[in-house]
């Protein structure tokens, strides 16, 4: 029986095939949405961990509300800095393994043959520090510093566009209070389209910075851990240290990465789960157009209805027939949405990829899981069985004598 109906509901959808196809795409469309979706969250998610996840024996110290997620460049000077003391007594504490420092402070900057001079604010850090907080900034031209680089900086793209008469490029010379360096990097434009900005930074090794200002202003340290299950622990103890040296309970703020990698991952999550429920707007659509397609279909075959109810087919007999026909099209719109997904959500990784004014962001690859495709097909057919159930009641409670005279 079961073989019957399945027939005949693929054989009305065969001879409606035009209308099948426009209800079809609007399931195609919603599961696309959601499949691209969490493919770009998912392949999101494991570009960040795999990221972090290398640093997730490090802490962040810094002076002020601390080491902001969305800011990894960019931290309020509040005037105030880290002492030599401060770094001895991290050093002691128990399970650190080392400490890094970044040195902030002003300079004047000058182009070679430009005779203007501007006042900067300059940065200087070890080279690890340095791959920690820059490592994921977009370069429009050289590279970061490597260990054993001298005499060279990083400038942000404001200072080598904007701040003189001539463009700085790489291999340029410039001086910092008039001594000599040569640019090694230039980051990409950022403006003010994102959270935090490297357009105005000038970034030099701290062994520089110290020979161009003279000065050992450490505004942030990173600390790494011998254990990285005493991340946290070790880091309460870094602001308890930090704090009692300064007598403020609110000086320095100490974070550890993998505190960060949770926000993160948090509010990514947040914003899929966002995005999917605009998408399934698509999906509702979709089981209207359903609906209306089975409605249409039991007001056409009325007659067709009275006749095999009058031959014996019981009510339980037609449902089946638009339950299975509902949910045939559901199937092929689930599938077909699947595949259509996937290969979206490589095109917009590409897209993603490639934005900025650089055009070169960092790689994304999507990532489809088998969760997301059995998501999509259980969505799928769900959206048409339930589309499907109020036509195949209506059709079943006709009146064989009623459907038989129709015209």
């Amino acid at each position: 029986m079961f073989r019957d109906n399945f027939n005949l509901a693929y054989k009305n959808i065969k001879e409606r095939m035009s209308r099948s196809i426009l209800t079809l795409l609007g399931i195609t469309i919603g599961i696309m949405a959601i499949i691209s979706l969490m493919g770009i969250g998912e392949g999101m998610n494991v570009a960040v961990e795999g990221e972090l996840s290398s640093l997730s024996d490090t802490i962040i110290v810094n002076v002020g509300e601390g080491f902001s997620i969305f800011s990894v460049d960019q931290l309020d000077n509040t005037g105030e800095y880290l002492t030599e003391r401060d770094i001895t007594d991290l050093e002691r504490i128990p399970g650190v393994k080392e400490v890094n420092t970044q040195l902030t402070g002003m300079a004047s900057l000058s182009f070679n043959g430009d005779g203007n001079s501007v006042f900067v604010t300059v940065t200087g850090m070890d080279i690890e520090s340095m791959n920690l907080l820059y490592g994921l900034a977009d370069l429009s031209e050289g590279t970061l510093l490597e260990v054993g680089d001298q005499s060279k900086v990083i400038i942000g793209y404001d200072v080598a566009h904007d701040y003189f008469d001539n463009d700085v490029s790489i291999g340029s010379r410039v001086k910092i209070n008039g001594k000599k360096f040569f640019v090694n990097g230039i980051f990409n434009q950022q403006g003010f389209g994102g959270v935090s900005t490297n357009d105005d930074i000038v970034l030099l090794t701290s062994r520089d910075f110290q020979k161009a200002t003279g000065e050992s202003n450490i505004f942030v340290a990173t600390v790494s851990v011998l254990n990285v299950n005493e991340v946290e622990s070790i880091a309460l103890e870094i602001e308890r240290v930090i704090n009692e040296n300064h007598g403020d309970e609110d000086f320095a703020s100490a974070t550890s990465m993998s505190s960060i990698l949770d926000s993160i991952q948090s509010i990514m999550g947040i914003l899929q789960t966002v995005l999917i429920a605009i998408a399934s707007i698509a999906l509702v659509v979709a089981s209207i157009g359903i609906m209306n397609t089975m409605l249409t279909s039991v007001m056409e075959r009325t007659r067709e209805i009275g006749i095999m109810k009058a031959i014996g087919a019981t009510n339980k007999d037609i449902m089946s027939i638009f339950i299975i026909e509902g949910l045939l099209l559901s199937l092929v719109g689930g599938l077909s949405g699947i595949i259509v997904g996937i290969l979206g959500s490589q095109a917009v990784a590409g897209f993603l990829s490639n934005m900025g004014p650089g055009g070169g962001g960092p790689p994304l690859e999507p990532v489809v899981t088998f969760m997301a495709i059995g998501l999509g097909l259980s969505v799928s057919m769900i959206v048409g069985i339930i589309s499907s159930l109020y036509p195949a009641w209506k059709a079943a409670r006709m009146s064989p004598i009623e459907a038989v005279r129709y015209e």
